[in-house]
C-alpha cells in the first residue's frame, strides 16, 4: 500500500500505468474522480461548457415531458424539494418571500381554452412557489363573484 486514496482515504497500490494516482479503483471513488474532473472542466473550458448547454437543450427538446413525469413518479423528491424551497425563501427574508418564485411558462394552455371566462387566483397558502404546473391557487370563474374585482 504505497498511497492513501483521495476520497476514501483507504490504502491502496497504485496502478503502474497510471502516472500520479490519487484514487483507488472502488466504484465510489473512481465516480468522485470523474466528478471533480467534470466541474472543474466546466469551469475552466468555456467551449466544453457550452457544448454541454447546448447537449442539455437538446435532449431537453426531444424529452419535454420528462420532468413533469419525473415528478409524478416520485412524490418523495417533490416534497423534498418544496421543503428545501420554503427553506431557501427563509433565508431570503420576509419582504424577497413575499414575490412569487415562477417559471413563465407554468400556465398551460388549457387554462385559457375556456373562452371569454374570467378567472381570479387566489393563493392557498403560504407556498408562493411555481414551477411549470405547480401553482397552487384557487379558481374562481368571476360569474360567481358577481362581478370582476
Amino acid at each position: 500500500m504505497d498511497h492513501i486514496c483521495t476520497h476514501c482515504g483507504k490504502g491502496f497500490k497504485p496502478n503502474p500505468r497510471v502516472k500520479n494516482q490519487k484514487y483507488c479503483n472502488y466504484e465510489n471513488c473512481q465516480k468522485a474522480r470523474r466528478n471533480k474532473w467534470y466541474r472543474e472542466k466546466l469551469v475552466k473550458d468555456r467551449d466544453y461548457r457550452d457544448n454541454q448547454r447546448r447537449c442539455q437543450k437538446d435532449w431537453l427538446l426531444l424529452h419535454p415531458c420528462y420532468y413533469k413525469e419525473y415528478r409524478a413518479k416520485h412524490p418523495r423528491y417533490v416534497e423534498r424539494n418544496r421543503v428545501l424551497q420554503l427553506r431557501r425563501n427563509a433565508k431570503r427574508g420576509k419582504d424577497k418571500v413575499s414575490r412569487m418564485i415562477a417559471k413563465i411558462d407554468s400556465l398551460d394552455k388549457a387554462f385559457f381554452s375556456r373562452k371569454g371566462e374570467l378567472f381570479k387566483l387566489i393563493p392557498q397558502d403560504e407556498r408562493m412557489i411555481a414551477k411549470i404546473d405547480s401553482f397552487i391557487v384557487k379558481l374562481i370563474p368571476c360569474k360567481e363573484l358577481g362581478s370582476y374585482g
